[in-house]
């Protein structure tokens, strides 16, 4: 009889993990097709807009601003920082996209700095928004 039962434990220990990492695959497949679409009605507004100077979340005088603090930099040419703030946008609504996707993953309607986080540490390619010494210290002094 204590064979039966060990043996249901490793069965529904077994479904737990088997459901556990089919779950994960559908939610980043899910992320990945929400990402896909982002992208795609990106690239149709991209196509329709003449003017990008409206409607940035960043001003381009901001980043010019910011690019004449550099020394080197001598001349900057009027599309650059409406350029840069396009892109600039297109990471921030990136970022909060995934991020929100990570709150809906926890079954959570509220954005919180931790999917933000969360967020970061699975991607390889925004580790540089951490700070050098967060990484080192393993800390995060309220720096993310």
């Amino acid at each position: 009889m204590e064979n039966n039962s060990e043996k249901s434990t490793v069965n529904a220990t077994q479904s737990v993990d088997a459901y556990s990492t089919i779950s994960h695959l559908n939610i980043e497949k899910i992320e990945q097709e929400y990402m896909e679409m982002f992208w795609t009605d990106q690239e149709r507004e991209m196509e329709k807009i003449d003017n990008f100077k409206n409607n940035l979340l960043v001003s381009p005088n901001r980043i010019k601003n910011i690019m004449k603090t550099n020394k080197d930099v001598r001349r900057i040419t009027s599309e650059s920082p409406v350029l840069l703030a396009k892109a600039c946008d297109f990471f921030i609504q990136e970022l909060t996209l995934r991020s929100w996707l990570n709150a809906q993953e926890n079954h959570r309607r509220i954005l919180k700095k931790k999917d933000v986080t969360d967020v970061i540490k699975r991607n390889d390619n925004l580790n540089f928004l951490f700070d050098d010494d967060v990484n080192s210290t393993g800390g995060n002094n309220g720096h993310t």
